[in-house]
């Protein structure tokens, strides 16, 4: 059985360079296609999970879709050490070069 690697929680700086990524992503053009709307609600809610440092995931279930109650929830394991940024930051959009790239 392969043992998990542990992550440490994120610094502040982290945390911060983490929310001015996500931050960035929320600007893309792509955000704006309806296709994405959850991606978007998970990250706009990802943005407030960061800034208020919220360590739990009451309020998620508050969100419309499964995939932006995912996202959130990947924000919450992000600020507790139990996922990495990359993790967080690398949910796909449709209609962006990242997908077309991997196809």
């Amino acid at each position: 059985m392969e043992q998990q690697k542990s992550i440490l929680p994120p610094t502040e700086d982290e945390i911060e360079e983490t929310l001015q990524k996500v931050q960035d992503r929320l600007e893309r053009k792509e955000m704006s296609m309806p296709a994405n709307a959850a991606v978007k609600e998970g990250y706009e809610e990802s943005v407030d999970i960061l800034a208020d440092d919220r360590r739990t995931y009451q309020g998620i279930d508050r969100l419309h879709s499964v995939q932006g109650r995912a996202i959130a929830v990947l924000a919450v394991d992000y600020l507790n050490g139990e996922c990495t940024a990359e993790v967080l930051l690398g949910v796909p959009l449709k209609g962006s070069i990242e997908l077309r790239l991997k196809r």
